[in-house]
């Protein structure tokens, strides 16, 4: 294959952020492109900025088609849009072969295989460029492999969680191809266990190179350098709006937190041991007590948005509380589009969130409160008060502005504390297993003690659930979460006090292409 697909350009960084913006082409000879370290780092930010579009993180697989199959919006509401709600009802309804569905399953499909094929493009030429056509040597070239290793990773897993059974229903048979070279040939379908072998390993592989860079070669981008003691929203701003502190080594090697680093790759991990069942659990458990242990006890490298932070602005500029994320997407007009989708020309709400009151009605009895439900989620004024998220809403804070507008979650911190809760579940410690999932709850907020009213398992993963809900609110992950755990019925969209079956729509289909990209 002579020209590398045009997906990867145009070639662009964080312009926010001051990084580099490169005028596109259709295509581009891939000699021309990999003749320098240059290119390389291009190739790879083509790829980050991709994750932001709207196919995929940016939309679809966050805030919009995900957060539909999970219920989290409310689907009988004649004031709605009418392209939107019937996007959205379809979504809730497991309607997968309407042609509102089948477009969104389709470039969900054929957008991550596109930037798994450009990925394997940089692992093909990785080694063929000397040692010093990069500027900083095989420390940068490893930086650049660990980086496109762990994004194959991911965005595999991915495919695995929307395309194939969970691996808790013990599925038989094949479904879909796991890609290590750029080919136009859809490659064979692998099982499950096989499919997720080949993730670990792609991850085991990547996590030296990526602990070097973070931990050992430039440390320094990932927490505040600069002070005596690092307070978790300035290592949060290293990590993400870093421009202000760029040294000699370039913006390449700063903004961890929106590529695929040491921390983000821990959270991976965990995230990926614990789905694929209680065989890797005890892997999950080293990944995310590292996680936890070094770097949210230890280093203090990730903490969770302080509590002025949250509750002091009165403009609800950390309504995304995204101190704790650990990887996020990059989408600049996030905002904008998401308000155009979200509001109507009278204020409306075209697409209020469902079930909030249940949701909450524990932690918001008059006694206590939950920050996430007074913060990061408001009513309107009209006389049918509509839920609504203020996750993606705009802010006249120009340094919030940076950080948080143009941002998708993707891996958080409060994840990783429900996993180690979870874990704690499972082998009966219920008394540890409460410290971890109220340092999260501490941290939005709740006052409510779950040491009063929790004494099983049971009860705790029933907790665990109820706080995800909350956490990861229109960012798609709950999905991940109910298949995961093979949870039969959730509180429905379509009707209050409801519950819906979500066995018909835990498995989208494969698009009748099976295009490789």
């Amino acid at each position: 294959m002579k020209h590398i697909i045009s997906a990867i350009v145009p070639v662009f960084m964080l312009a926010s952020c001051g990084w580099l913006d490169i005028t596109p082409e259709n295509t581009i000879d891939e000699e021309d492109l990999f003749s320098t370290g240059y290119g390389f780092r291009n190739a790879l930010n083509g790829i980050y900025l991709e994750l932001g579009n709207t196919a995929v993180y940016g939309e679809n697989m966050s805030w919009g088609f995900l957060s539909a199959v999970a219920q989290e919006y409310l689907t009988d509401n004649s004031s709605q849009g009418e392209n939107t709600l019937a996007l959205c009802r379809d979504a809730a309804d497991f309607v997968y072969n309407s042609t509102n569905t089948q477009p969104v399953i389709a470039e969900i499909w054929e957008t991550q295989y596109s930037m798994i094929a450009n990925v394997n493009k940089i692992l093909e030429h990785i080694d063929d460029l000397p040692e010093s056509g990069f500027a900083y040597g095989n420390d940068e070239r490893n930086m650049i492999r660990g980086e496109a290793l762990a994004l194959r990773a991911m965005l595999h897993f991915d495919l695995l969680r929307l395309f194939a059974p969970a691996p808790s229903t013990s599925p038989a048979g094949t479904y879909i191809p796991y890609r290590e070279e750029f080919s136009h040939d859809v490659g064979e379908k692998l099982s499950v266990q096989q499919f997720l072998e080949k993730v670990i390993k792609d991850i085991n592989t990547a996590e030296p190179y990526l602990k070097a860079i973070d931990t050992e070669f430039h440390p320094a981008a990932m927490y505040a350098s600069m002070m005596a003691t690092p307070t978790t929203a300035m290592s949060a701003r290293y990590r993400f709006d870093s421009s202000t502190f760029i040294d000699e080594m370039g913006q390449f090697f700063w903004f961890r937190g929106w590529r695929l680093n040491y921390m983000a790759l821990l959270g991976l991990k965990a995230r990926v041991c614990m789905y694929a069942g209680s065989g890797y659990h005890s892997i999950a458990r080293a990944a995310a007590m590292e996680l936890y242990t070094s770097f949210y006890n230890d280093r203090q490298w990730v903490g969770f948005t302080p509590s002025d932070d949250i509750t002091c602005q009165i403009e609800r500029r950390h309504a995304k509380m995204s101190d704790d994320v650990l990887f996020g997407v990059y989408y600049r007009n996030l905002a904008t589009d998401f308000e155009s989708m979200i509001y109507g020309a009278d204020n409306s709400v075209k697409l209020p969130l469902a079930n909030i009151e249940d949701l909450f009605a524990s932690d918001n009895t008059g006694v206590y409160e939950d920050w996430r439900l007074e913060y990061t989620i408001a009513q309107t004024n009209t006389s049918e008060k509509s839920w609504y998220t203020l996750k993606y809403n705009t802010s006249s804070e120009a340094v919030v502005t940076a950080v948080e507008n143009p941002m998708i979650p993707v891996i958080r911190l409060s994840e990783v504390m429900y996993i180690l809760a979870e874990l704690s579940a499972e082998q009966g410690d219920v008394e540890h297993g409460i410290q971890y999932l109220e340092t999260v709850r501490r941290a939005r907020g709740a006052q409510r003690s779950l040491s009063t009213t929790v004494s099983t398992p049971e009860q705790l993963m029933d907790e665990i659930i109820l706080d995800a809900r909350k956490d990861f609110l229109c960012e798609g992950n709950m999905f991940y979460m109910y298949k995961r755990l093979n949870i039969t019925e959730v509180p429905s969209a379509s009707e209050s006090g409801a519950m819906k079956d979500m066995t018909a729509g835990y498995v989208l289909p494969v698009p009748t292409s099976e295009s490789p990209f």
